[in-house]
């Protein structure tokens, strides 16, 4: 994964990366109704530390029983439990300058006589930062209950990796990320439905922050790896993706669509300069298209501790004249068309006659704006690169570089904060804000895509273009 460096900085040295290893997995013997899991301390970044109330991330009997937690800062007891039950808390530490990590445990209790019971199970594995993919291993044979038994392995961590195997084993699974630790419920149940459990963790290490952005994934629209389509849209997407769009194989996905209103409008792509293009089909319509590239799937599940950049390479025209007419482009989710619901990123609009205007926007506490370049004459083009900022769940910047048709140095050209509120982006612990915004949620409809909303003309010559499309992190990334 190629390392992009951030220029600038100074000649003063900066504390060690902040880290905080995952607790061991608390195994309590059949009959067991408490356990107590013991956190470690964390080092490096700069103290003092200040801890999260843990929040429950999974519990295998939440719609029988109850468990209680009651926490001080290094330890969390739990009771309440029954046979089988399986708890995996989330927790964040803040160390005295800002920087978050978020860290999972797990407690789990044995099955009783009457359940299932597996003879071995696959040890607990701590793995490199560059881990993306890991072998869980094998189950000993299940006993206890009637057979024949059937066997499932699940990730219950929230992980977002892709979990394969049958039968015993072995199981592996893809789409590990640094600094998490994954759960992995295995789960035998025999022919009269009595089922048995065993759970598994893998840790990755957490990366130290160098200062650089590393790019996760880039997508050219404009090159020739493409299958040709067009697309009137009419369907809004429910849970899955309104089009997959296809290498020049045919085959192999690398990129999705998502539609979140029934509106009439035009997507095109073919293995040209073009790159994606969205025209609206009516002039009093809003049509808006999610673009998720195929290899972003690592913003999923624990990553909020890391910051993240989306950069796009956009644009947009208008034919000379005077059509009222809206362009944006950013990142947000599915909630409801794009100029309503949470997102930021470039709006362009049309002023007088022959002027459009720029602005660097957020919806996301209210919406902001600010002016970044102004368009005169006739056709009305405008070319930019757009990077939005995703840092520390708390402050969200917009940089934009008027004209350019490429990506930009990281943080370059001019830069609009547009959000700095403390909960706005992603509330702790969460994956939905106080505005029920999700930010990094493994559902297809609340997933952050990248936005490409065109409401207005619907003359020839209108359109909105995605030229190329790139993700970033910054592992610990405290900006």
């Amino acid at each position: 994964m190629p390392i992009v460096p951030i220029f600038g900085g100074g000649g003063t040295s900066t504390p060690s990366p902040l880290t905080w290893a995952a607790p061991a997995t608390v195994a309590q013997p059949s009959g067991s109704t408490t356990a107590t899991i013991t956190w470690n301390a964390p080092s490096g970044g700069t103290a003092p530390y200040t801890y999260s109330v843990p929040g429950v991330v999974y519990d295998s009997q939440a719609g029988s029983t109850t468990a209680l937690y009651s926490t001080t800062s290094l330890t969390t007891s739990i009771t309440g439990l029954v046979n089988t039950q399986v708890v995996v808390l989330t927790r964040q530490v803040t160390d005295a300058v800002g920087a978050t990590l978020t860290v999972q445990a797990v407690a789990a209790v044995a099955a009783g006589a009457a359940t299932l019971t597996f003879a071995s199970a696959p040890s607990a594995q701590s793995l490199a930062s560059t881990a993306t993919s890991c072998t869980i291993g094998t189950w000993g044979a299940a006993s206890g209950g009637t057979g024949p038994y059937t066997y499932a392995v699940t990730e219950i961590s929230g992980g977002g990796t892709t979990v394969s195997g049958s039968g015993l084993g072995a199981w592996s699974a893809t789409g590990l990320t640094a600094g998490f630790t994954y759960a992995f419920l295995m789960t035998a149940t025999d022919s009269l439905s009595a089922k048995g459990y065993s759970v598994v963790t893998v840790t990755v290490a957490q990366e130290e922050n160098l200062g650089r952005w590393l790019e996760v994934d880039s997508v050219d629209f404009t090159d020739a790896d493409w299958t040709a389509v067009t697309l009137t849209a009419t369907t809004a997407s429910s849970i899955a993706w309104y089009a997959t769009l296809y290498e020049a194989d045919g085959v192999t996905p690398r990129c999705y669509l998502y539609n979140n209103v029934t509106e009439s409008r035009t997507i095109t792509l073919s293995p040209s300069s073009v790159g994606l293009q969205l025209v609206n089909g009516a002039i009093t319509t809003q049509p808006t298209i999610g673009v998720w590239p195929a290899g972003w799937t690592p913003i999923i599940g624990g990553s909020r501790r890391d910051a993240w950049m989306v950069e796009a390479v956009m644009e947009g025209e208008e034919p000379a004249g005077n059509g009222a007419f809206t362009h944006m482009n950013g990142i947000s989710t599915s909630q409801t068309t794009m100029a309503t619901s949470p997102g930021t990123g470039l709006r362009v609009t049309e002023s007088t006659s022959n002027v459009i205007i720029a602005r660097a926007f957020s919806y996301i506490s209210g919406f902001t704006t600010s002016t970044v370049q102004t368009i005169t004459g006739g056709p009305r083009i405008w070319r930019a690169s757009i990077q939005g900022t995703i840092v520390d769940s708390r402050r969200h910047d917009i940089h934009t570089n008027v004209g350019a048709t490429d990506f930009c140095e990281p943080q370059s050209g001019l830069r609009v904060r547009v959000q700095a509120t403390s909960t706005s982006m992603t509330a702790v612990n969460a994956d939905v804000s106080s505005d029920g915004f999700a930010w990094f949620s493994s559902t297809i409809a609340d997933r952050v895509k990248w936005w490409m909303y065109h409401d207005g003309s619907a003359t020839t010559g209108s359109a909105l273009r995605l030229k190329k499309l790139r993700l970033l992190r910054m592992p610990n990334g405290s900006l």
